[in-house]
């Protein structure tokens, strides 16, 4: 199948690379079939590019490369609405947020995507009764990893 879009032109795409994702994105329901699209070479970012309306698409990335204490509980059923056979072929992953000041970039944890990479069939789920919001600011994590990192350092320096 070919593709065209925005960002990338026209695009040609396995028919077993579509993800179809149950539901649609929140606030674009109607709009269910993705592929993911490299973002830039070593980027821990992507693309989730719709193959039905080549204007949408969303920065999406594994939350655990900024969070590694993200800890989200599945449920059973989100899990069975995927097809979800093996926990080897869940892949999830948040949406991104990008602002013109990119320091200020966060990421959607109340509501990742999970896909079940061996069906390609995914759905958007809500955290309910969680403390993730919509919003966690990616570069304040980073400075907060690099501080404890660079004081674990200075204390092992220390020790020696």
């Amino acid at each position: 199948m070919n593709i065209h879009t925005e960002r990338f032109g026209q695009v040609k795409v396995p028919d077993d690379k579509i993800i179809k994702i149950d539901g649609g994105v929140i606030g674009f329901e109607d709009k269910t079939r993705f592929i993911l699209l490299d973002f830039l070479e070593k980027s821990p970012l992507k693309w989730l590019q719709s193959t039905e309306d080549g204007a949408l698409a969303f920065v999406v990335c594994d939350p655990w490369h900024f969070f590694k204490d993200y800890d989200p509980d599945i449920s059973a059923e989100d899990k069975k609405e995927i097809n979800l056979g093996s926990q080897d072929d869940l892949v999830l992953l948040t949406i991104a947020t990008v602002p013109a000041d990119i320091s200020q970039t966060s990421l959607n944890l109340l509501s990742p995507i999970i896909i079940n990479m061996d069906k390609m069939a995914a759905k958007q789920i809500i955290l309910y009764d969680s403390a993730y919001t919509t919003k966690h600011k990616v570069f304040r994590t980073i400075k907060v990893n690099n501080k404890e990192l660079a004081k674990n350092n200075s204390k092992k320096s220390n020790s020696l």
